[in-house]
């Protein structure tokens, strides 16, 4: 790794860290120079803002889970609607490694209305995942998975959706954190998306999936409580 890529790293995980820690509206540019013993020169070299360090963040948990995800979307063993559900999920705030980065972006973009944050989000997973999603659905005409006449175009309007409902979801959970009747409504919510996204591409009733209902719930929970910490 170059330097200027190492000390970039750097202040990446020590911004993580911070944000997680006291949380970024209470984390300052100062706060993060103190942390890594920096100046302030040396950090406006590589960012020029608090807001452009979290986009940084955000891309690298993103490009993380991309680089999983196509290492497993082409195994041999998956069909098309293996492959949808494994993209889909990506849609999914939910679905990470790290619940305090779900919270974060929770409390961020829709407890605080932080919209510039949850669109630049939105613009990753919809530039990175159109391009898979339309191949993956192309596949899955040709083999008679699923039936679409306009395959390329229902591949971007199906991830619109997914996203839409993430958010709807998100928005659930940020007005109604303490309220356990909140975590059915989001389920309901997102059995609803479900249903849609099967007849949009015609593919077998409860076959295309979103979120493991489960761990759903579990992750909802969780993070409502990180939201309080």
């Amino acid at each position: 790794m170059k330097k200027g890529d190492l000390k970039r790293a750097q202040i990446l995980d020590a911004a993580e860290q911070l944000f997680f820690e006291k949380g970024y509206d209470r984390t300052s540019v100062q706060d993060l120079l103190d942390a890594l013993g920096m100046s302030k020169g040396g950090f406006y070299h590589y960012f020029d803002s608090k807001e452009a360090v979290l986009r940084a963040v955000s891309e690298r948990r993103a490009e993380g889970r991309f680089e999983r995800l196509s290492a497993e979307l082409y195994a041999p063993r998956r069909g098309p609607i293996d492959r949808l559900n494994l993209l889909l999920g990506m849609a999914n705030l939910f679905e990470t490694e790290d619940l305090r980065f779900a919270a974060l972006m929770v409390k961020l973009c829709y407890v605080e209305g932080d919209a510039s944050m949850r669109d630049h989000h939105r613009r990753i997973l919809l530039d990175r995942l159109t391009p898979w999603l339309c191949d993956v659905i192309d596949e899955g005409v040709r083999d008679g998975s699923f039936h679409a006449r306009h395959p390329m175009e229902v591949g971007r309007l199906l991830l619109l959706l997914a996203l839409d409902a993430d958010e709807e979801a998100c928005r659930i959970l940020a007005n109604e954190p303490d309220n356990p009747d909140a975590a059915i409504k989001m389920l309901e919510l997102l059995n609803a998306w479900r249903e849609a996204a099967e007849r949009l591409i015609g593919a077998p009733y409860g076959s295309i999936r979103l979120f493991d209902a489960s761990r759903m719930v579990a992750d909802w929970m969780a993070a409502a409580a990180l939201m309080r910490e």
